[in-house]
């Protein structure tokens, strides 16, 4: 699972692997280890009824609802996409199965959405 950031903007890049995870566990994590602190982004399916995303003890969680969640993982949906409120600012959630970048061939392929990516025309430069 990949991680990235832009101004109130958090997206979240999901492997074939990590959609399975989801789909059979619930959730699917990672970390990253820094000097004194490990930093966790995880996605979780929820019983809430809309995407949520929280900051809490070095953590990121981004929690889909069920049915939401259930819907994205058996079809060829390419991503969840959802603003959620915060007072008067807003944090776009987008969370999207993940392509094969176009400018690395080098790149192992064998875990991304090879067959969307070509389908939808998002066969493009990462």
């Amino acid at each position: 699972m990949k991680l990235r950031f832009e101004k109130n903007s958090i997206r979240f890049r999901v492997r074939k692997s990590d959609l399975e995870q989801l789909n059979h566990q619930g959730y699917v994590q990672e970390s990253v280890q820094f000097p004194g602190a490990t930093f966790m982004f995880e996605l979780r399916v929820s019983g809430e009824s809309e995407p949520a995303a929280a900051f809490a003890a070095n953590s990121i969680t981004a929690n889909i609802p069920m049915g939401m969640a259930t819907e994205w993982i058996n079809t060829e949906e390419v991503g969840i996409y959802h603003v959620q409120h915060i007072g008067d600012k807003t944090l776009e959630i987008t969370i999207e199965k993940d392509f094969p970048c176009k400018d690395r061939p080098e790149e192992d392929r064998s875990d991304t959405f090879v067959e969307l990516a070509e389908n939808s025309g998002k066969n493009e430069v990462c």
